[in-house]
């Protein structure tokens, strides 16, 4: 094996040279990101209410609730929720079924299996609804 620089073969030192180089680049890379800035954020327009000290950025969603369908039984029967809640049924039966409110608050219409109904309930009250398919299937709501 013939030397290049002493014991170093011109392999190796081809090998050292581009290590060296590639700690340099690195090196200068880190230092000019270090002391870059970021420009400052342009300033909000259109004519919207800045928010309070302590006030969320994002308004809270409403919970959901799930009632699913099964065995011809809304489970479960008997749900107490919020005000704003959406409640969101689930027909994981075999046949179809309906979410009717006894009250004409809402009606799903047929749900086959596998369909979901969601509805909103943005007052307080009770809700009780049924199958119009099946009237012995029955369930309430107690929104507080």
């Amino acid at each position: 094996m013939k030397t290049y620089f002493g014991n170093i073969t011109k392999y190796q030192y081809l090998l050292h040279t581009i290590l060296s180089f590639a700690l340099v680049f690195a090196s200068v890379m880190t230092v000019s990101c270090q002391s870059q800035t970021s420009a400052p954020a342009p300033p909000i327009t259109g004519g919207g209410t800045p928010l309070a000290p302590g006030e969320p950025e994002e308004p809270a969603l409403p919970p959901q609730i799930e009632v699913l369908i099964d065995g011809s039984a809304f489970i479960p029967a008997t749900y107490n929720i919020p005000v704003g809640a959406i409640v969101v049924w689930y027909n994981n039966d075999s046949v179809t079924h309906t979410i009717t409110a006894r009250d004409n608050l809402f009606d799903s219409g047929d749900l086959s299996p596998g369909d979901t109904f969601r509805y909103t309930f943005e007052q307080s009250g009770e809700v009780e609804y049924y199958c119009k398919i099946h009237p012995s299937m029955v369930g309430k709501l107690i929104i507080e």
